[in-house]
């Protein structure tokens, strides 16, 4: 089943690659405008040790601003959840946090912690941070009040309920919110290299794109698109095994239900 879910996204990616192909070469377009796909997977492969040597820089970047996000968010959403002086208090500053432009701050970072990998970590915290917390506070604090009550009827302690409980129920929800925050965490570290980095897929396409080397540009996005693709399914996948609970139909038609 699996393999048969991912045959159609397969089957309209080689589609629109090969139409791709199709009209750049009938119309033909100069490469600097819009480079074949051919052209540019031949970048990838030529290429290759210069885009795998700014690609880790910015995985392990992601990565780690993924995880801070992550462990930050889940202990935001607790304490929202449980303390009414935090949840008035500090969730307006949260949602003032996602309102300003990621592009506007970036430069501030860069003056406040320098050019090195803090202020790219920070961004991707900062752009990650808030599908975590707003998704696990939802899940934590959306159980029924007659399972709390029941727990408490038979002297289950806070900790118990959380445990037993609130944390179960909310998992659904808090991976729905790392499959958003993995996603993020990628902008937000590929924006603070587009504003000063010295290495990454970022400075990457800012270098070749000062050099009007649009295949390279190309093939460093194309880089970065399976990179995030793949790290969105590490995340999809440790879903499955965490949540084996949660049931997944889906309709005759290949629908979802």
């Amino acid at each position: 089943m699996r393999g048969r879910s991912l045959l159609w996204p397969l089957a309209v990616t080689l589609a629109a690659l090969v139409a791709w192909e199709a009209v750049v070469a009938a119309l033909r377009v100069k490469a600097l405008l819009l480079p074949r796909p051919s052209l540019v997977a031949g970048v990838l492969w030529s290429r290759a040790p210069l885009i795998l040597e700014h690609m880790w820089p910015t995985f392990y970047q992601i990565v780690l601003g993924f995880l801070l996000s992550l462990v930050g968010g889940v202990v935001v959403a607790v304490l929202l959840t449980y303390s009414e002086i935090v949840r008035k208090g500090f969730y307006p500053l949260i949602v003032v946090s996602q309102i300003v432009p990621k592009v506007a701050v970036a430069p501030l970072f860069v003056v406040w912690f320098g050019l090195g990998d803090l202020s790219r970590l920070l961004l991707a915290f900062l752009i990650a941070f808030f599908p975590i917390v707003i998704n696990t506070a939802t899940g934590l604090t959306s159980v029924d009040d007659d399972f709390v009550r029941m727990a408490r009827a038979y002297m289950g302690t806070r900790r118990q309920i959380f445990t037993k409980i609130r944390l179960p129920h909310a998992l659904p929800l808090i991976f729905g919110g790392m499959k958003i925050s993995i996603t993020l965490a990628v902008i937000g570290v590929v924006v603070a290299e587009f504003v000063a980095a010295q290495r990454g897929i970022g400075y990457l396409i800012v270098m070749a794109n000062g050099l009007l080397d649009t295949p390279l540009m190309m093939a460093a996005i194309a880089a970065l698109s399976l990179m995030g693709l793949a790290l969105y399914g590490v995340v999809a996948g440790l879903e499955r095994l965490v949540v084996y609970w949660q049931v997944r139909t889906e309709t005759p038609r290949g629908g979802f239900a």
